[in-house]
């Protein structure tokens, strides 16, 4: 999947993908929104299924990594 950056004379960028769950069947797109310059954690949303999935930007750098969720357990440490 190739995700593109659409930059705004607004001061935003987009990021516009394909969606993997429906794009063979109803032509899915993704579609995320973050300031110029931002780092972090945007979640693009589907437009034609409601998917949404979590990608971390770099838009100074235009590099986008997508996040994947990891099975955790939490345990209390007593010092």
């Amino acid at each position: 999947m190739i995700m593109r950056w659409l930059t705004c004379g607004t001061g935003s960028v987009h990021i516009v993908g394909t969606c993997p769950d429906c794009y063979a069947t109803q032509g899915g797109l993704l579609l995320g929104t973050a300031a110029a310059g931002y780092a972090g954690r945007v979640t693009a949303k589907c437009v034609d299924c409601g998917k949404s999935i979590d990608y971390y930007v770099d838009s100074a750098v235009e590099k986008i990594w997508k996040l994947d969720p990891v099975e955790s357990k939490g345990v209390k440490i007593e010092h």
